[in-house]
């Protein structure tokens, strides 16, 4: 039965990442079984961008800064529409399950949960900071200050209250991992309105690559591990590297590729020139979908050593909630030697789909790489549990039904 559905997607296009695409194809899958769909989403920053074309409205209405105002926003939007469900792809709008009599449920990843991003969180002054020009302004700087700590005390407080109350006024909350489902226990949801549905990604088009070496100027006869991943600190780069150089002494002849940008890069580069790696490391900087996805099909194992970092000023942790790079390298049949570390072992069943490390351990991560480097047939069949793995759990389809069938319920009732 098509349904009258109020998306609030936070991340959505033409801005690029796992958490637009996912909000992109799960915004057309519903439309395409008949439900009449529009998305909110943040106003556009930086002038004309090239748009997608899609068959229903989408409001580029919220604030990156002001979330009362955003609050005030939906609400009109929702009762203009005369939605009968509110979807949120993060936990911050529970809210309007009060105010506006209907059904919402949100999906988090996590970050959400450890790491409210809610910028301005007071009443106070919502409607000025909602202002486009004076949003323009402090979005542009207000990672950039360094906050007096009591007022950071504050703000955190605040931020998190928020996102708790709103997280418990959440019917149902589908989470990316275990890990992220413990983050929501601890914020006292009700364990009963919490459901795992890890993954999200396009089969189809992971398992198609044209990994032919010669075209990204690889050597035929090495061994090629690959990591993508924002290059920051809960990345485990150094640790990566020193796995790497470990490995090298011990005559183990692999070759590390490393896409991606990010802070932490140059701090890489000094690694990789203390530990004489020069020759064992490549930097590709950034590498897009398509080219990301030849990359994984050219590379004999995929490699990501995440570990959780706290932040020593203001506690707030970061951890990898998931790792949807993971499910992409499943889907295109690579082995995986990925950290125990927050909501990896949700998407990498060790021996299964791949091989978990310690987190922070270059010594056993070298020892997992190591062990596929020495056992192809082992990395074979790795690569081929990934695959089906990604196939029945991981696609988008699987998720989307999953969406469907929760909006149903949750108007049945």
């Amino acid at each position: 039965m098509p349904r009258r559905l109020l998306l609030i997607l936070t991340e959505f296009p033409p801005s690029f990442g796992g958490m637009q695409t996912h909000a992109l194809e799960l915004s057309r899958w519903l439309h395409s079984r008949g439900h009449v769909v529009e998305v909110a989403t943040y106003r556009l920053q930086d002038g004309p961008a090239e748009l997608p074309e899609l068959p229903f409205p989408v409001h580029r209405v919220m604030s990156r800064v002001s979330y009362h105002a955003n609050l005030r926003k939906l609400e009109g939007l929702a009762r203009e529409m005369k939605a009968e469900l509110v979807y949120s792809s993060t936990v911050y709008f529970g809210e309007l399950a009060g105010s506006l009599g209907v059904p919402v449920f949100c999906r988090s990843a996590g970050n959400d949960v450890m790491r409210p991003w809610i910028a301005w969180p007071f009443e106070a002054g919502s409607a000025m900071l909602d202002l486009p020009w004076v949003e323009r302004q402090l979005y542009r700087r207000w990672r950039k200050w360094e906050w007096p700590e009591r007022l950071e005390a504050l703000m955190i407080g605040r931020r998190s209250a928020l996102m708790q109350g709103s997280a418990r006024r959440m019917q149902r909350i589908f989470a990316n991992s275990e890990f992220t489902c413990r983050l929501l226990r601890e914020v006292e949801v009700e364990a009963e309105r919490v459901s795992l549905l890890p993954g999200g990604v396009d089969v189809n088009f992971f398992a198609k690559g044209e990994g032919g070496r010669e075209r990204l100027d690889l050597a035929g006869d090495r061994y090629y591990l690959l990591t993508a991943c924002r290059l920051v600190e809960k990345k485990g780069l150094d640790t990566l590297l020193a796995a790497v150089g470990l490995l090298r002494d011990r005559g183990v002849g692999v070759e590390l590729l490393i896409a991606g940008e990010g802070t932490q890069r140059g701090r890489a580069e000094q690694i990789i020139a203390e530990l004489d790696l020069s020759q064992q490391v490549t930097m590709l900087g950034y590498v897009g979908h398509t080219r990301l996805r030849d990359y994984l099909h050219a590379c004999d194992a995929f490699v990501l050593s995440s570990r959780d970092v706290v932040n020593p000023k203001t506690g707030l942790r970061d951890s990898e909630t998931m790792g949807r790079v993971l499910c992409e390298a499943g889907a295109s049949g690579r082995p995986v030697v990925a950290t125990a570390c927050g909501g990896i072992p949700s998407v990498v069943e060790d021996g299964v789909t791949g091989l978990l490390a310690k987190p922070g351990c270059a010594v056993d991560l070298a020892e997992k790489i190591e062990k596929l480097w020495r056992d192809r047939e082992l990395g074979a069949r790795l690569g081929r549990g990934g695959m089906d793995r990604a196939r029945r759990q991981f696609d988008w389809p699987v998720l989307f039904r999953a969406h469907e069938q929760a909006i149903e319920a949750l108007l049945d009732q």
